[in-house]
């Protein structure tokens, strides 16, 4: 009885804290939180988490992100409700447990595993099966309908249902329809300047400066570049996942990526402008300065 006494605030504080981290990234991608760019906003609207699912889940065809993208977010904001309110508890929790797990494996296959340990899914999913394990709910509505069962399973299944209702047309109003893609050009490089440096304390390298042409809607396959790099927008947009962080370089945009870094996706996204991108590259003489990663 001490055990399970003692067990008590560790499990809503993990209902609390997995349940509210829910909600928070759904809200983000059905833009409640601001709009795309203002401080604390990861996505801002539909189109951009939509963006990051296909990064993700890049491994699947296509014409499937759309439709996993809404069931995610439909588990998800059913699994944080649930948790909060302590209904269903342990339920919620083995789905939250295998959804991030699923989620982890995802990343880790489209980034490398450094980018589901860096940002703790896995500790996400074991907190959660742990939370399933746990042999009661204080604080919950779970407790509440204990003491009444044949009443409270007519009023559990009629929550989930209005629950599952709500979450189901909140998604449904602000998912876009998403339109067959036209077949994207291919993207070119004009090279403009190679020059070795014979500068004090610089040795053993080259200053290649190029200009890549996005036609619209391309993406280019997954790479790294061997030197250290830096890029500026001259045109169009630019979306790029780096290091498995996500960014958007607009025209006027300067950035850094260091040595050996993993593209696992730069692309522009617009269906019909093309996008133009100036890169400077310090590296070894003779050598590539683009390698491809299968």
């Amino acid at each position: 009885m001490q055990n399970i006494r003692n067990l008590k605030l560790p499990a809503l504080y993990l209902r609390l804290s997995i349940g509210s981290a829910y909600l928070w990234e759904v809200a983000d991608r059905l833009g409640m939180l601001g709009a795309h760019g203002q401080p604390h906003v990861g996505w801002g609207d539909w189109a951009h988490f939509l963006a990051y699912a296909q990064q993700v889940i890049s491994f699947i065809p296509a014409g499937c992100v759309p439709v996993l993208a809404i069931l995610a977010s439909i588990c998800e904001g059913l699994f944080g409700l649930l948790l909060i309110a302590g209904l269903f508890t342990r339920f919620a929790a083995m789905g939250s447990g295998i959804l991030s797990f699923c989620f982890a494996v995802a990343m880790a296959i489209s980034f490398g595993i450094d980018s589901p340990l860096g940002y703790s899914v896995f500790t996400l999913s074991a907190a959660s099966l742990l939370l399933a394990t746990l042999p009661q709910y204080k604080w919950s509505v779970d407790s509440l309908l204990n003491k009444k069962k044949e009443s409270g399973a007519v009023l559990k299944s009629s929550l989930v249902a209005v629950l599952l209702i709500v979450i189901a047309l909140n998604v449904s109003a602000q998912t876009p329809n998403v339109q067959p893609k036209a077949k994207a050009g291919k993207i070119t490089e004009k090279y403009l300047l190679n020059q070795m440096l014979n500068e004090n304390g610089i040795g053993n390298r080259e200053v290649q400066m190029e200009v890549v042409n996005f036609p619209a809607g391309s993406t280019s396959p997954a790479h790294r570049h061997p030197c250290p790099t830096f890029g500026y927008v001259l045109a169009g947009e630019i979306e790029s996942v780096f290091e498995g962080k996500y960014h958007l370089y607009k025209t006027g945009d300067a950035f850094y990526e260091k040595t050996n870094g993993l593209h696992s996706v730069t692309r522009n996204r617009d269906p019909k402008k093309p996008a133009r991108l100036l890169v400077f590259f310090i590296n070894q003489p003779q050598k590539p300065n683009s390698i491809r990663v299968k």
